[in-house]
């Protein structure tokens, strides 16, 4: 019994790798030595897209389809640390995909390019919900319009920590010459 735990808590810690934060700086030092599409991304909290479904749209081919309200309502969940790619690079953003597909996309980035500011999630539209307990943002994602639920309205990008290991600068003081 005692071998089984020990295998098992092995798994579970080779499984968990450290992640980090992508930032602006990060950014700046990974452009310099390698492409960022080549990055594994992965997004730090539970993300909610909404849309409310027209009569004939009940058929839906990813995600699930509640009843609220008297109204069919889709619903895509992307799962806190659900890895993915950079499929298209901007100055201040980038687009990140969780699933294969056009338009499958969410953008996320900087406001103003401060350094070390962490890549989040981005909006075309940010609104106060009803009751004025967070935000709901709206984007299109698969060519549909969606509604991010407020628990991932600050939803940010991170990266594997090895990586930022893997870029420390080295640094070393010149010795000088003295004149003989």
């Amino acid at each position: 019994m005692r071998k089984v735990y020990i295998i098992l808590m092995f798994c579970i810690t080779a499984c968990s790798t450290p992640k980090s934060y992508f930032t602006t700086d990060i950014r700046k030092k990974v452009e310099g030595i390698t492409d960022i599409n080549k990055l594994q991304y992965y997004v730090d909290r539970d993300v909610e897209l909404r849309r409310e479904l027209s009569s004939g749209e009940i058929n839906v081919t990813s995600g699930k389809v509640k009843f609220e309200n008297g109204k069919y309502i889709h619903i895509i969940l992307l799962k806190r640390y659900t890895p993915g790619i950079c499929t298209k690079v901007y100055n201040n953003s980038i687009d990140i995909s969780f699933e294969v597909g056009d338009g499958k996309k969410i953008t996320f980035g900087v406001s103003d390019n401060y350094a070390n500011s962490i890549y989040q999630i981005f909006a075309t539209e940010w609104t106060t919900t009803k009751y004025g307990y967070g935000k709901i943002g709206k984007v299109t994602y698969d060519d549909k319009i969606y509604y991010i639920q407020p628990a991932g309205a600050n939803a940010q990008l991170m990266i594997k920590k090895s990586i930022i290991d893997k870029l420390k600068i080295e640094k070393r003081v010149m010795p000088g010459i003295k004149v003989k």
